[in-house]
């Protein structure tokens, strides 16, 4: 019979400090590096650290996601998950943009996502 544990039981929690310094850090950074007194609300969409947050969040939400999801699923879906991937790859290859003398960004309206 399975033991009935926590899942936070098993986290390294200094691991997750340190990985919420760095976002923390990196936000700042990028905060610090547009900042203009004119508009200075850390929560402006408009600005690039607004979007950087909406995608702090979302990989925040994700990481919770998978530390609830059972290991056995990723074990079962590593193959297709692989290949996928490699799709992605060669469909970078084929469909993407060229940014900066790199073919590795695909472009969907004003939106671009690197695999």
């Amino acid at each position: 019979m399975r033991e009935n544990r926590s899942v936070f039981a098993n986290i390294d929690w200094f691991l997750v400090l340190l990985y919420l310094l760095l976002i923390l850090m990196g936000w700042g950074n990028i905060y610090a590096a547009v900042f203009n007194e004119e508009n200075s609300s850390i929560m402006d969409m408009s600005q690039e650290y607004g979007r950087q947050l909406i995608w702090i969040l979302t990989s925040l939400f994700l990481a919770i996601l998978i530390l609830f999801t059972d290991g056995k699923i990723f074990q079962a879906l590593a193959y297709p998950i692989y290949f996928v991937s490699l799709l992605t790859l060669l469909g970078v290859l084929l469909f993407g943009k060229e940014v900066a003398g790199a073919r590795s960004w695909f472009a969907i309206g004003s939106f671009s996502l690197q695999p």
